[in-house]
Order: C-alpha cells, then structure tokens, then sequence
C-alpha cells in the first residue's frame, strides 16, 4: 500500500473518529440539558461511561465478525467456491482488517471519550 493511500485511509479512519465523538457528545450534553444537570461532574462521568461503552462495542463487533466468519457455512461456502487458493486467501484478509478497523475504530473513539472525561 502506497504512503498517499495510507494517509488518506488514516485521515478518514480519524474523520470517523472525530465524527463518532461529535455525536456522543452533542447526545451526552442533551441528555444533561433536559435532565437539568448542574454540575459538571455528571456531565464528566457520563461522557466517561460513554467511552468504556464504545470500546465495549468495539469488542462485541470483532467477536460477532469473528463467529461469523469462523461458522460452517461461511467456511464451506469459502470452500465451494470457483475462487483459486489466492484468492480466497485475499478474501479472509479483507475480512480481517475490516473486523479489526471498526476495532480500532471504537476503541481510539472510546478512549478520546475517557481523555475528555478525564480532563474536564
């Protein structure tokens, strides 16, 4: 992989980032408008709990991509199929870096969640 592609697949895995932590802010500081929130401790513990939320996350996505891909049908059908042994092989690495990149994903997001937390 070329360096122009790997900055450019970098820059948008950290553009997801940002994204996912601008929503889970923005849903954090509305829940403490409406409930009326007066100190920033609540806000600094929920944002907290947000980020062990997603890295949690990021660990049930692996292991659901895992299971699937390990079952019997999804290993017969790679099997069965008119792909030659390169091929196939290809196949499973791409499988493996998208289960890990929503990961790594969730857990950068989640542990910029604990450095906000942790720093107000």
């Amino acid at each position: 992989m070329g360096l122009q592609k790997t900055t450019k697949v970098l820059f948008r895995g950290l553009g997801i980032v940002f994204l996912i932590e601008l929503a889970v802010v923005a849903i954090i500081a509305l829940i403490s408008w409406q409930a009326g929130w007066s100190s920033q401790d609540k806000f600094k513990e929920a944002i907290q709990i947000a980020g062990m939320v997603q890295i949690g996350i990021g660990f049930l996505g692996i292991k659901g991509n895992w299971e699937i891909t390990r079952s019997f049908e999804y290993q017969y059908s790679m099997s069965t199929t008119s792909k030659d042994s390169w091929e196939r092989t290809q196949q499973n690495l791409v499988d493996f870096a998208q289960s890990y990149a929503f990961m790594l994903v969730m857990f950068v997001a989640g542990a910029l969640s604990l450095v906000i937390g942790w720093l107000l």
